[in-house]
Protein backbone atom coordinates (compact mmCIF):
# COMPACT_ATOMS: atom_id res chain seq x y z
CA UNK A 1 0.00 0.00 0.00
CA UNK A 2 1.50 3.59 -0.93
CA UNK A 3 0.15 6.16 1.30
CA UNK A 4 2.83 8.81 0.85
CA UNK A 5 4.18 9.92 -2.75
CA UNK A 6 7.10 11.83 -1.93
CA UNK A 7 8.16 10.62 1.61
CA UNK A 8 9.48 14.29 2.74
CA UNK A 9 7.73 15.76 5.91
CA UNK A 10 4.92 18.03 4.52
CA UNK A 11 3.17 14.92 4.38
CA UNK A 12 3.10 14.08 7.64
CA UNK A 13 -0.36 14.91 7.77
CA UNK A 14 -3.23 13.77 10.39
CA UNK A 15 -4.75 11.57 7.21
CA UNK A 16 -1.89 10.16 6.01
CA UNK A 17 -0.60 9.35 9.53
CA UNK A 18 -4.34 7.64 10.49
CA UNK A 19 -3.78 5.87 7.48
CA UNK A 20 -0.13 3.75 8.07
CA UNK A 21 -1.44 3.55 11.99
CA UNK A 22 -4.47 1.59 10.54
CA UNK A 23 -2.52 -0.62 9.06
CA UNK A 24 -1.38 -2.05 12.52
CA UNK A 25 -3.97 -5.12 14.34
CA UNK A 26 -6.65 -3.56 16.58
CA UNK A 27 -6.24 0.16 15.09
CA UNK A 28 -8.51 0.12 12.13
CA UNK A 29 -10.34 2.73 13.46
CA UNK A 30 -7.67 5.55 14.87
CA UNK A 31 -7.90 9.08 13.72
CA UNK A 32 -5.40 11.47 14.17
CA UNK A 33 -6.90 15.14 14.05
CA UNK A 34 -3.49 16.94 14.31
CA UNK A 35 0.14 16.26 13.86
CA UNK A 36 3.18 18.40 15.20
CA UNK A 37 6.71 17.47 13.02
CA UNK A 38 10.05 18.54 14.98
CA UNK A 39 13.33 17.86 13.17
CA UNK A 40 15.37 15.45 15.56
CA UNK A 41 18.84 13.63 15.08
CA UNK A 42 21.31 15.01 12.87
CA UNK A 43 21.66 11.76 10.11
CA UNK A 44 23.78 12.25 7.05
CA UNK A 45 22.13 9.81 5.06
CA UNK A 46 18.07 10.26 6.39
CA UNK A 47 15.97 12.82 8.12
CA UNK A 48 14.50 12.05 11.10
CA UNK A 49 11.68 14.13 13.04
CA UNK A 50 9.64 13.81 15.94
CA UNK A 51 5.87 13.56 15.50
CA UNK A 52 3.50 14.61 18.30
CA UNK A 53 -0.06 13.52 17.68
CA UNK A 54 -3.41 14.23 18.71
CA UNK A 55 -6.43 11.67 18.18
CA UNK A 56 -10.02 12.36 18.08
CA UNK A 57 -10.93 9.53 20.32
CA UNK A 58 -8.17 9.46 23.17
CA UNK A 59 -6.54 5.57 23.38
CA UNK A 60 -4.30 3.78 25.66
CA UNK A 61 -2.88 2.18 23.39
CA UNK A 62 -1.91 4.49 20.73
CA UNK A 63 1.35 6.11 20.73
CA UNK A 64 1.18 10.21 21.75
CA UNK A 65 4.53 10.27 20.11
CA UNK A 66 6.36 8.69 17.01
CA UNK A 67 9.59 9.17 15.74
CA UNK A 68 9.82 9.43 11.54
CA UNK A 69 12.16 8.15 9.08
CA UNK A 70 12.97 9.11 5.66
CA UNK A 71 15.06 9.83 2.97
CA UNK A 72 17.61 12.40 2.93
CA UNK A 73 16.91 15.75 0.99
CA UNK A 74 20.79 15.85 -0.36
CA UNK A 75 20.76 14.10 -3.85
CA UNK A 76 24.07 13.27 -2.93
CA UNK A 77 22.94 11.33 0.34
CA UNK A 78 20.08 9.70 -1.29
CA UNK A 79 21.59 8.44 -4.60
CA UNK A 80 24.46 6.94 -1.99
CA UNK A 81 21.76 5.09 -0.34
CA UNK A 82 20.01 3.95 -3.70
CA UNK A 83 23.83 2.10 -4.47
CA UNK A 84 23.92 0.66 -1.42
CA UNK A 85 20.08 -0.41 -0.98
CA UNK A 86 20.31 1.32 2.49
CA UNK A 87 16.63 2.18 2.38
CA UNK A 88 15.28 -0.96 0.71
CA UNK A 89 17.61 -3.21 4.21
CA UNK A 90 16.20 -0.75 7.02
CA UNK A 91 12.31 -1.26 5.50
CA UNK A 92 13.06 -5.07 4.95
CA UNK A 93 14.73 -5.32 8.10
CA UNK A 94 11.82 -4.21 10.34
CA UNK A 95 9.67 -6.07 8.23
CA UNK A 96 11.19 -9.33 7.94
CA UNK A 97 14.02 -9.98 10.40
CA UNK A 98 13.13 -7.58 13.51
CA UNK A 99 11.65 -10.69 15.04
CA UNK A 100 14.71 -12.97 14.41
CA UNK A 101 17.09 -11.24 17.03
CA UNK A 102 17.03 -10.67 20.33
CA UNK A 103 18.64 -6.71 19.74
CA UNK A 104 16.35 -3.98 21.24
CA UNK A 105 14.92 -1.82 19.02
CA UNK A 106 12.15 0.29 18.87
CA UNK A 107 9.38 -1.12 17.56
CA UNK A 108 7.92 -0.07 13.83
CA UNK A 109 4.13 0.77 13.16
CA UNK A 110 4.94 1.18 9.67
CA UNK A 111 7.93 0.75 6.59
CA UNK A 112 6.82 1.46 3.08
CA UNK A 113 9.50 2.26 -0.08
CA UNK A 114 9.36 3.64 -3.41
CA UNK A 115 9.84 1.22 -6.27
CA UNK A 116 13.15 2.66 -7.21
CA UNK A 117 14.36 2.64 -3.89
CA UNK A 118 14.93 6.07 -3.84
CA UNK A 119 11.76 7.40 -1.12
CA UNK A 120 10.83 5.36 2.46
CA UNK A 121 9.20 6.09 5.35
CA UNK A 122 9.51 4.22 8.76
CA UNK A 123 7.51 5.07 11.56
CA UNK A 124 9.14 4.42 14.78
CA UNK A 125 8.04 3.79 18.75
CA UNK A 126 9.61 6.99 20.15
CA UNK A 127 11.67 6.23 23.18
CA UNK A 128 12.07 9.52 24.53
CA UNK A 129 12.96 10.63 27.22
CA UNK A 130 16.78 8.81 26.59
CA UNK A 131 20.68 9.83 26.48
CA UNK A 132 22.62 9.66 23.52
CA UNK A 133 26.33 9.69 23.59
CA UNK A 134 28.00 11.95 20.98
CA UNK A 135 29.92 10.41 18.88
CA UNK A 136 33.27 12.31 18.57
CA UNK A 137 33.21 11.96 22.77
CA UNK A 138 33.11 8.50 22.75
CA UNK A 139 31.39 6.21 25.52
CA UNK A 140 32.13 4.53 28.20
CA UNK A 141 33.35 1.05 29.35
CA UNK A 142 29.80 0.51 30.80
CA UNK A 143 28.08 2.06 27.89
CA UNK A 144 30.46 -0.16 25.52
CA UNK A 145 29.32 -3.50 27.94
CA UNK A 146 25.81 -2.62 27.09
CA UNK A 147 26.01 -2.00 23.88
CA UNK A 148 28.09 -4.79 22.94
CA UNK A 149 25.35 -7.28 24.56
CA UNK A 150 23.25 -6.16 22.26
CA UNK A 151 25.27 -7.19 19.31
CA UNK A 152 25.58 -10.85 21.00
CA UNK A 153 21.75 -10.43 21.14
CA UNK A 154 21.88 -9.82 17.49
CA UNK A 155 24.33 -12.19 15.99
CA UNK A 156 23.69 -15.60 17.97
CA UNK A 157 20.04 -15.62 17.31
CA UNK A 158 20.49 -15.19 13.77
CA UNK A 159 23.63 -17.59 13.72
CA UNK A 160 23.39 -19.98 10.76
CA UNK A 161 20.14 -18.87 10.32
CA UNK A 162 18.22 -19.86 7.23
CA UNK A 163 16.44 -16.03 6.20
CA UNK A 164 20.32 -15.62 6.07
CA UNK A 165 19.89 -16.85 2.71
CA UNK A 166 16.56 -16.94 1.66
CA UNK A 167 16.42 -12.99 1.70
CA UNK A 168 18.12 -12.16 -1.66
CA UNK A 169 18.82 -8.51 -0.39
CA UNK A 170 20.29 -9.31 2.72
CA UNK A 171 24.24 -10.20 1.33
CA UNK A 172 26.01 -7.02 1.30
CA UNK A 173 29.52 -8.51 -0.85
CA UNK A 174 28.93 -6.25 -3.73
CA UNK A 175 28.33 -3.31 -1.55
CA UNK A 176 31.56 -3.73 0.03
CA UNK A 177 32.93 -4.16 -3.27
CA UNK A 178 31.61 -1.30 -4.41
CA UNK A 179 32.91 0.65 -1.46
CA UNK A 180 36.37 -1.09 -0.76
CA UNK A 181 37.50 -1.25 -4.05
CA UNK A 182 38.04 2.21 -4.98
CA UNK A 183 40.18 3.09 -1.39
CA UNK A 184 44.11 2.17 -3.57
CA UNK A 185 42.72 5.47 -5.98
CA UNK A 186 40.66 7.57 -3.52
CA UNK A 187 43.21 7.26 -0.71
CA UNK A 188 44.85 10.80 -1.26
CA UNK A 189 42.29 12.39 -1.91
CA UNK A 190 40.26 11.44 1.52
CA UNK A 191 44.06 12.47 3.16
CA UNK A 192 43.38 16.12 1.44
CA UNK A 193 40.31 16.30 3.42
CA UNK A 194 40.86 14.36 6.68
CA UNK A 195 44.94 13.88 7.02
CA UNK A 196 44.97 16.58 9.11
CA UNK A 197 43.03 14.44 11.73
CA UNK A 198 45.58 12.21 11.90
CA UNK A 199 49.21 11.47 13.22
CA UNK A 200 52.12 10.72 10.85
CA UNK A 201 51.65 6.79 11.88
CA UNK A 202 47.80 7.02 11.50
CA UNK A 203 48.21 8.22 7.97
CA UNK A 204 50.63 5.88 7.59
CA UNK A 205 48.44 3.20 8.62
CA UNK A 206 45.51 4.45 6.34
CA UNK A 207 48.25 4.45 3.27
CA UNK A 208 48.56 0.71 3.92
CA UNK A 209 45.04 -0.03 3.49
CA UNK A 210 44.09 -0.50 -0.35
CA UNK A 211 46.49 -3.14 -0.70
CA UNK A 212 44.44 -5.06 2.13
CA UNK A 213 41.12 -4.78 -0.12
CA UNK A 214 41.17 -8.18 -1.88
CA UNK A 215 42.15 -10.33 1.12
CA UNK A 216 40.02 -8.20 3.59
CA UNK A 217 36.71 -8.84 1.02
CA UNK A 218 36.86 -12.28 0.91
CA UNK A 219 36.50 -12.45 4.96
CA UNK A 220 33.01 -11.09 4.85
CA UNK A 221 31.18 -13.35 2.52
CA UNK A 222 30.40 -16.06 5.07
CA UNK A 223 26.69 -15.51 5.88
CA UNK A 224 27.17 -16.55 9.22
CA UNK A 225 25.07 -13.81 10.52
CA UNK A 226 22.86 -10.69 11.13
CA UNK A 227 25.43 -8.00 10.46
CA UNK A 228 24.70 -4.38 11.63
CA UNK A 229 27.42 -2.81 9.71
CA UNK A 230 27.37 0.55 11.33
CA UNK A 231 27.51 -0.21 14.46
CA UNK A 232 28.34 2.52 16.65
CA UNK A 233 27.17 4.93 19.49
CA UNK A 234 25.72 7.71 16.72
CA UNK A 235 22.93 4.55 16.02
CA UNK A 236 21.91 3.84 19.83
CA UNK A 237 20.28 5.48 22.57
CA UNK A 238 20.91 4.66 26.47
CA UNK A 239 18.41 5.27 29.24
CA UNK A 240 15.31 5.34 26.86
CA UNK A 241 11.79 5.59 28.70
CA UNK A 242 12.81 6.92 31.76
CA UNK A 243 15.61 4.28 32.10
CA UNK A 244 13.51 1.26 31.44
CA UNK A 245 15.06 0.52 28.04
CA UNK A 246 18.89 0.40 29.37
CA UNK A 247 20.36 0.55 24.92
CA UNK A 248 18.48 0.16 22.07
CA UNK A 249 19.84 -0.12 18.56
CA UNK A 250 18.58 1.70 15.68
CA UNK A 251 19.83 2.92 11.67
CA UNK A 252 19.35 -0.49 10.03
CA UNK A 253 20.14 0.40 6.44
CA UNK A 254 23.88 -1.39 6.31
CA UNK A 255 22.01 -4.80 7.68
CA UNK A 256 23.50 -7.31 6.12
CA UNK A 257 24.57 -11.34 6.69
CA UNK A 258 28.50 -11.62 7.33
CA UNK A 259 30.71 -12.24 10.17
CA UNK A 260 28.86 -10.75 12.62
CA UNK A 261 32.66 -10.10 15.03
CA UNK A 262 32.78 -6.98 12.61
CA UNK A 263 30.68 -4.95 14.52
CA UNK A 264 32.58 -5.48 17.84
CA UNK A 265 35.72 -4.60 15.89
CA UNK A 266 33.75 -1.41 14.06
CA UNK A 267 31.88 -0.19 17.80
CA UNK A 268 35.26 -1.01 20.00
CA UNK A 269 37.39 1.37 17.27
CA UNK A 270 35.19 4.14 16.57
CA UNK A 271 32.79 4.62 20.02
CA UNK A 272 35.19 3.68 22.85
CA UNK A 273 37.56 6.12 23.83
CA UNK A 274 41.20 5.22 23.20
CA UNK A 275 42.62 5.23 26.52
CA UNK A 276 39.81 2.90 27.44
CA UNK A 277 39.98 0.74 24.64
CA UNK A 278 43.68 0.02 25.33
CA UNK A 279 42.51 -1.07 28.92
CA UNK A 280 39.20 -2.79 28.70
CA UNK A 281 39.31 -4.18 25.17
CA UNK A 282 40.26 -7.77 25.46
CA UNK A 283 37.80 -8.42 28.58
CA UNK A 284 34.67 -6.25 26.68
CA UNK A 285 35.55 -8.60 23.38
CA UNK A 286 35.74 -12.12 25.84
CA UNK A 287 32.61 -10.88 27.67
CA UNK A 288 30.72 -11.03 23.69
CA UNK A 289 32.05 -14.25 23.57
CA UNK A 290 30.97 -15.62 26.49
CA UNK A 291 27.02 -13.98 25.73
CA UNK A 292 27.40 -15.99 22.09
CA UNK A 293 27.97 -19.47 24.21
CA UNK A 294 25.44 -18.68 26.53
CA UNK A 295 22.81 -18.19 23.39
CA UNK A 296 24.07 -21.64 22.67
CA UNK A 297 26.83 -20.60 19.92
CA UNK A 298 29.23 -23.58 20.10
CA UNK A 299 30.76 -24.01 16.87
CA UNK A 300 33.16 -20.32 17.37
CA UNK A 301 36.58 -21.03 19.58
CA UNK A 302 37.69 -17.80 22.08
CA UNK A 303 41.19 -17.71 19.47
CA UNK A 304 39.33 -17.44 16.50
CA UNK A 305 36.86 -14.30 17.56
CA UNK A 306 39.83 -12.74 19.14
CA UNK A 307 41.75 -13.03 15.92
CA UNK A 308 38.68 -12.27 13.71
CA UNK A 309 38.35 -9.41 16.07
CA UNK A 310 41.73 -7.75 15.56
CA UNK A 311 41.68 -8.33 11.78
CA UNK A 312 38.38 -6.83 11.40
CA UNK A 313 39.30 -3.68 13.57
CA UNK A 314 40.27 -3.07 9.64
CA UNK A 315 36.45 -2.11 9.26
CA UNK A 316 37.03 1.52 10.45
CA UNK A 317 38.71 2.40 7.75
CA UNK A 318 36.97 0.21 5.19
CA UNK A 319 33.89 2.61 5.91
CA UNK A 320 34.63 5.30 6.76
CA UNK A 321 37.18 6.17 4.45
CA UNK A 322 34.80 6.01 0.99
CA UNK A 323 31.64 6.49 3.12
CA UNK A 324 33.04 9.96 4.27
CA UNK A 325 33.76 11.12 0.66
CA UNK A 326 29.70 9.60 -0.84
CA UNK A 327 27.64 11.58 1.29
CA UNK A 328 26.52 15.45 2.34
CA UNK A 329 29.49 17.13 3.52
CA UNK A 330 29.22 18.65 6.94
CA UNK A 331 31.22 20.72 9.61
CA UNK A 332 30.11 18.04 12.10
CA UNK A 333 30.33 15.10 9.69
CA UNK A 334 33.95 15.93 8.70
CA UNK A 335 34.97 16.15 12.54
CA UNK A 336 33.07 12.82 12.98
CA UNK A 337 34.77 10.96 10.23
CA UNK A 338 37.91 12.59 11.14
CA UNK A 339 37.54 11.12 14.50
CA UNK A 340 36.26 7.92 13.56
CA UNK A 341 39.24 7.36 11.44
CA UNK A 342 41.66 8.52 13.81
CA UNK A 343 40.44 5.88 16.77
CA UNK A 344 40.16 2.90 13.72
CA UNK A 345 43.97 3.68 13.09
CA UNK A 346 45.33 3.28 16.22
CA UNK A 347 43.09 -0.04 17.01
CA UNK A 348 44.19 -0.80 13.50
CA UNK A 349 48.14 -0.12 14.81
CA UNK A 350 47.39 -1.87 18.45
CA UNK A 351 45.97 -5.16 17.33
CA UNK A 352 48.28 -5.92 14.17
CA UNK A 353 45.26 -6.03 11.80
CA UNK A 354 47.33 -6.25 8.84
CA UNK A 355 48.99 -9.56 10.33
CA UNK A 356 45.76 -10.87 11.38
CA UNK A 357 44.11 -10.31 8.31
CA UNK A 358 46.82 -12.46 6.83
CA UNK A 359 46.18 -15.30 9.37
CA UNK A 360 42.09 -15.39 8.16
Amino acid sequence: MRILTRYAAEEFTPENISAMLRTQPLWGDISATHVTCTPVGAGLVSSTYRLELTYAQPSAAAPSSLIAKVSSASEASRQFAVSTGGYQREVLFYRRLAGIARTRTPRCYFAEITDDLAGFVVLLEDMAPTETVDQLSGCTVEQADLALGQAAALHAPSWQHPALHAETWLPLEQVWRQLAEPIPRITQTWLDRFGAYLTPEQIETVVRLGEAVPRWLGTVTELRSLWHGDFRVDNMIFNGQNGSTPVAILDWQVVSAGPGIADVSYFLGSSLRGEDRIEHERTLVAEYHRRLTSYGVTDYSWDRCWLEYRAHALCGLMASVPVALSIQRTERGDAMYGAMAARAADQVIANESYAALQQL
